[in-house]
């Protein structure tokens, strides 16, 4: 079981009072988790609010490692990749490898891949030959071994629009072929998988988009 932090928490923040809020709230969500038994919690990046890419990762790293230590809590932590709206940080392997790289609770720390926000950010998933393209960078950057979760979605917007708009499975951009490429990739076969798909009043839709991404599947 897997546990999604608030979109509140801005660890790049350069407002002090955000930042000491944004800490707090993500040790209270550790201490939620491991007293539910849940051993990872999933986690956007932030925003560097206009600051620059590197000065948002760095605030990023020093405030998830204090988070992290003041919890007293042993719970994992996702970094979630993001389609790189405004000054939202975690668009690119690059910046999540760098949170990765140079937290001191690395060994902690892995990445949960959202298929609307890799596309959107400008990873293709649509072809075998895109989407052999796209694993092999999250490979040589990031690492397979740090993969822990997905979240499952289509897309509204085009490749590399760096908007967040989720779709239906098939429905979207990326498309059938896409999800088809990703759920015969043996190397995930045993790593988690969620919907994110828009939600209606009841789970209908969850039925049939599950049923659509289960017709997929031929390993």
């Amino acid at each position: 079981m897997v546990s999604h932090a608030s979109y509140l928490i801005n660890f790049a923040t350069a407002k002090e009072e955000l930042l000491e809020k944004s800490v707090n709230a993500f040790i209270l969500e550790l201490q939620r988790c491991q007293r539910l038994g849940i051993e990872q919690v999933v986690l956007h990046p932030g925003s560097h609010g206009g600051d620059g890419v590197e000065t948002g990762l760095e605030r990023v790293v020093a405030g998830l490692d204090r988070a992290m230590d003041e919890s007293g809590t042993e719970v994992g932590v996702l970094l979630e990749t993001t389609a790189g709206q405004g000054t939202g940080l975690g668009r690119s392997f690059e910046e999540l490898a760098f949170i990765l790289d140079n937290s001191k609770n690395k060994k902690r720390l892995g990445v949960c891949v959202d298929t609307c926000h890799i596309f959107a950010a400008g990873y293709d998933l649509r072809t075998k030959k895109s989407y052999n393209e796209t694993i092999a960078k999250l490979e040589n950057i990031v690492g397979l071994s740090r993969v822990k979760f997905f979240h499952l979605n289509d897309s509204k917007k085009e490749l590399g629009s760096r908007v967040d708009r989720h779709e239906h499975i098939g429905r979207g951009a990326i498309g059938l072929e896409g999800f088809a490429n990703l759920l015969n990739d043996t190397r995930f076969k045993t790593i988690p998988m969620t919907l994110e798909t828009p939600k209606g009043e009841n789970l209908q839709e969850d039925i049939e988009n599950l049923a659509t991404l289960r017709s997929l599947i031929k390993i």
